[in-house]
């Protein structure tokens, strides 16, 4: 980092003006996580939703075409902002409802301890248990100022606003639960949109009426989170903050629909990004090609911020810093991006709390995607006979599901998986041609299946190791 935590401690002590020669005081940083949400925004391309406030960030700053969560589910996903650090490095909480170890600090406790005004509204991390070494519910380090529910952004960060040291640069979290299921039936077709207005359907489902109509429901979630960073922006700009804030806009993962959302293919793991800010921080009006994962989030925060993670007691981080990107400095040194899954939504073996997920670790280099599946005698999905819950509920999962078994789709999006899978990501988007067992694309899936493993052994994953079965064997969260 290029300031240490005592010396922003000195300088936001300060209360007269900086002179000239001292260090600008760091920005303050606006952070808008939706939950649920693909790259479905116009800043993407995207025609059948209106994203104007998020499109709006976009056009003045930094567009990541190639943005990734190393995990597609809620609570892993959000572990790894956190902590800066891939879920399979932090035990317990590198599955879906779990208790999450206290020992792995967040980069917003740090934050709070180095004096920047730290608040949060809505989803932060979950589903799950989070609490500190004593005991006490977990904050994360941040003033929460209501849930959900709890009235319309924008007032929520008002009273945020208004409620903080003017001498102390601010972080702020907003966690949407848009477009999150269940949604209600049609609200596409109310809100004047058309089937056809859909551009193209995922090959991994039939492009019939009922699926579009279901992608039409999904599009009016994501342009209601839209709206809801609108009203953060506007409270932004009342509060004469704008020019002095960093705005990132993302999503936790891909949407809730079949063989995405808890999935390891690249629509479950690439996410929207987009940044704006300050000149001097985000040199804006740009779109950057460059693989960046969730684990990179946290150094870059604390970089912005001149707070030394280490001495702040983090643990070590897997992510680097971007800065750099969002300065519009040379391309990084980060040719590969590595994803993975361990249990999501689990059912308990009998006498335990614990239960089997579905271990998967994956590697993209280039075009190519390669799966490992480290259990491919299980359902990527649950067992059919329980009812696939590790696929939302709605329309699209229902026509798929009872098409059966025999079908084509069925097994797609439900069905057993072998050890390997290789995907071509130019010429096939949605991940449904299997080329590992091909022999002209041998030596590249052994080429990466090396690489993955190396890496992964280097950052001492136990799954990797041949250790694994701890993951199936932690407790699982479930609300009483």
């Amino acid at each position: 980092m290029t300031r240490s935590l005592s010396a922003l401690a000195a300088l936001l002590a300060a209360s007269a003006p900086a002179a000239a020669a001292d260090p600008p005081r760091p920005p303050n940083v606006l952070f808008c996580i939706a939950d649920d949400a693909s790259s479905h925004f116009g800043a993407y391309g995207c025609k059948w939703t209106k994203t104007p406030n998020v499109d709006r960030v976009a056009a003045a700053g930094v567009v990541f075409e190639n943005a990734y969560t190393p995990t597609a589910k809620c609570a892993p996903s959000r572990a790894a902002i956190l902590t800066g650090r891939y879920p399979w490095l932090l035990e317990e909480a590198a599955n879906h409802q779990p208790y999450f170890p206290a020992k792995y600090k967040a980069f917003t406790e740090a934050l709070a301890e180095a004096g920047v005004s730290c608040g949060s509204a809505g989803k932060v991390w979950g589903p799950g248990s989070a609490t500190t070494a004593d005991g006490k519910v977990r904050t994360w380090g941040m003033t929460h100022t209501g849930g959900a529910k709890a009235g319309p952004p924008g007032d929520r960060f008002k009273q945020f606003l208004a409620a903080r040291p003017k001498d102390r640069p601010f972080f702020y979290w907003y966690g949407s639960t848009n477009p999150h299921r269940p949604y209600t039936a049609d609200a596409g077709l109310a809100a004047g949109k058309k089937p056809a207005d859909v551009d193209r359907v995922p090959a991994i489902w039939p492009d019939n009426d009922t699926v579009r109509r279901d992608m039409l429901d999904y599009a009016t979630e994501v342009e209601a989170f839209d709206a809801e960073v609108g009203s953060l922006l506007k409270a932004l700009a009342d509060a004469g903050e704008a020019e002095n804030t960093v705005v990132i806009v993302t999503s936790d993962h891909g949407m809730p629909f079949p063989r995405v959302k808890g999935h390891n293919y690249d629509a479950s793991n690439r996410v929207p990004l987009v940044v704006g800010g300050p000149k001097a921080v985000v040199a804006g009006g740009r779109r950057v090609a460059d693989f960046v994962n969730f684990v990179d989030l946290a150094p870059t925060l604390l970089e912005l911020y001149a707070v030394d993670g280490a001495k702040a007691g983090l643990a070590a981080p897997s992510g680097h810093s971007f800065t750099d990107l969002l300065r519009g400095k040379a391309a990084r040194e980060r040719p590969v991006v590595v994803t993975g899954r361990e249990r999501n939504d689990a059912y308990a073996r009998p006498g335990t709390e614990a239960g089997l997920g579905y271990p998967v670790r994956a590697v993209r280099e280039g075009d190519f995607l390669y799966v490992h599946n480290f259990a491919p005698d299980r359902w990527p999905c649950g067992n059919p006979d329980l009812g696939l819950k590790d696929t939302d509920a709605g329309p699209t999962k229902k026509l798929v599901e009872d098409r059966g078994e025999k079908d084509a789709f069925w097994q797609l999006c439900f069905g057993k998986r072998p050890a390997e899978e290789l995907f071509d990501l130019a010429k096939d988007p949605d991940c449904v041609a299997n080329l590992a067992a091909d022999a002209r694309h041998r030596d590249r899936a052994a080429a990466l299946r090396e690489k993955l493993f190396a890496e992964l052994k280097r950052q001492g994953d136990p799954r990797a190791l041949g250790k694994g079965d701890v993951f199936d064997n932690y407790p699982t969260f479930r609300k009483k």
